[in-house]
């Protein structure tokens, strides 16, 4: 049915209930706005209320990642700066392609954005200037770039439900926004240097806050106990301490212990920093980094039911230990992390331990010194709706007829459920690779970064099977892979990022 012909069989309110359904599309809303004048202004409040959630922004620090831009950032931020007056910020032809000058656009579309997220915002805006600007005034211009943008959005948004800030938010626009958005109902300020005086200030702004996000620097116990006892409505409450956290914690109410979904402790010691303390809602434990992580650590600490993910990434954490947090959690645990992870020798334990309690694992990263493949390969048996393995940068003393058994049983137990896959520096045969791309057709991503066997059969095979679902492909450093397959690859994708060091962006058709 044409667009003329569903405009005359239903009402607008039908229409208009049909695309709300596609906010999971943005590719598709797209194409509601541009269908014409209707489907435009039916679907751009739709497509532009929180734009951001369309956008995987990679944490990997390599250099081959830091050039890698993503296009479709590239395009939210030209519509942003196009909607903006022409006075308030200036674009020389040296510092954008002619593409990048329309002088206004059709809709205000910065009026219909109600989450705001500035990091992600300040990157977009870093990476345009990255290749448009020279150094000297590149800081400038982000800068200039930043504050108007962060002005519009303070002063045109009708209402914003949602503030994820950093340290790139000045006093003057975290405050501007929170003063005229009283009604902000999520509110992050994980990377926002956080005093007193912030505190009260939220306080006196903000009272229906429903998810609320903090960094615990030079606050005090007393006073963040009274500002989260006042939040009648928080149902998400995340704590990341940086200092003293013995001291911060015994200094909470059990009252607000006891509403801490996220708790994140981070570069610190934490003997009996825990102990005896009722985290009964808590979902979500952050201990990257720490110190004196033993099986005591796990023993004493009350999780409650509702346990899901936990990090350990950079810890020395024991064997013990593990065994200990596999115990406790049993099958509420969905999430662990341990990449890099500064364990014993081996933890061959503790993977089996995982086995045995935790069979509702559905993402597993893992980097230590030595782990027996027969280990994971029972991990992989019990495990059955595991998505995301990372087993990359593990130093594996074993042959490559078990690597090849650990291929089969990826194939053989989670190729329905695996959607990324992290085998960075294995040498995995041609064979394996190519029957893990014929099998897992679910495949979203895939490293295999340092894989000295992966050829261009591989990359031929991975193209022909996964072209629809692949988003992400790294084959950097594999010295088999040649420029040519790449290429060639590029038109079998319908949309995937290709790491190689021919390709150093994302690949979109």
């Amino acid at each position: 049915m044409s667009t003329c012909s569903l405009e005359k069989a239903l009402p607008i309110e039908c229409i208009h209930e049909i695309i709300s359904h596609l906010t999971d599309s943005p590719s598709t809303l797209n194409s509601c706005v541009r269908t014409n004048r209707l489907f435009a202004r039916l679907s751009v409040p739709l497509l532009y209320k929180n734009p951001w959630k369309y956008f995987d922004i990679e944490e990997d620090d390599g250099e081959l990642y830091k050039k890698d831009l993503n296009s479709k950032g590239s395009l939210l931020l030209r519509t942003y700066l196009n909607c903006l007056n022409e006075q308030a910020i200036e674009f020389s032809e040296s510092e954008c392609s002619r593409s990048d000058t329309h002088p206004t656009t059709i809709m205000d579309y910065i009026v219909f954005t109600r989450h705001i997220n500035v990091p992600i915002l300040y990157r977009f805006l870093e990476a345009r200037f990255s290749t448009t600007v020279i150094c000297v005034d590149r800081t400038k211009k982000i800068q200039e770039a930043f504050l108007a943008l962060s002005d519009a959005l303070s002063k045109r948004c009708v209402t914003v439900e949602a503030l994820v800030t950093c340290w790139h938010s000045t006093s003057d626009i975290f405050t501007s926004m929170v003063q005229r958005f009283p009604n902000i109902s999520h509110l992050d300020l994980l990377q926002y240097e956080n005093t007193n005086e912030t505190l009260t200030f939220i306080g006196e702004h903000c009272k229906r806050l429903h998810v609320f996000k903090f960094t615990v620097r030079n606050c005090s116990p007393k006073l963040l106990s009274s500002f989260l006892e006042s939040q009648e409505y928080l149902d998400e409450l995340c704590v990341r301490i940086t200092v003293a956290p013995k001291t911060l914690l015994a200094g909470l109410s059990s009252f607000v212990i006891a509403k801490i979904t996220d708790l994140r402790i981070n570069g610190l010691h934490i003997d009996h920093v825990m102990d005896n303390l009722i985290f009964q809602n808590l979902r979500s434990l952050d201990l990257s980094d720490c110190h004196s992580m033993d099986e005591k650590t796990f023993n004493a600490l009350q999780f409650g039911q509702m346990i899901t993910e936990i990090n350990l990434s950079e810890t020395k954490v024991s064997e013990e230990a593990i065994v200990a947090l596999a115990t406790h959690c049993k099958h509420n645990l969905k999430k662990l992390i341990m990449l890099p992870c500064g364990a014993a020798d081996s933890i061959e334990l503790g993977i089996r331990a995982l086995a045995a309690h935790c069979p509702n694992l559905e993402e597993f990263r893992l980097d230590v010194i030595r782990v027996e493949i027969k280990a994971i390969m029972d991990l992989i048996q019990s495990c059955r709706k595991l998505q995301i393995l990372v087993l990359g940068g593990v130093d594996i003393h074993n042959d490559d007829l078990l690597l090849d058994e650990l291929m089969e049983t990826i194939r053989t137990y989670i190729s329905e459920s695996i959607k990324y896959l992290d085998l960075r520096e294995w040498s995995i045969g041609e064979k394996s690779v190519i029957d893990l791309a014929t099998d897992c057709r679910n495949l979203e991503k895939i490293i295999l970064r340092y894989c000295r066997n992966v050829n261009d059969n591989c990359i031929e095979t991975i193209s022909k099977y996964l072209a629809e679902n692949l988003r992400h492909l790294d084959v950097a450093n594999c010295p088999l892979v040649s420029s040519s397959e790449i290429a060639a690859a590029e038109e079998r994708f319908l949309n995937c990022r290709i790491i190689h060091a021919s390709r150093l962006y994302c690949i979109e058709h």
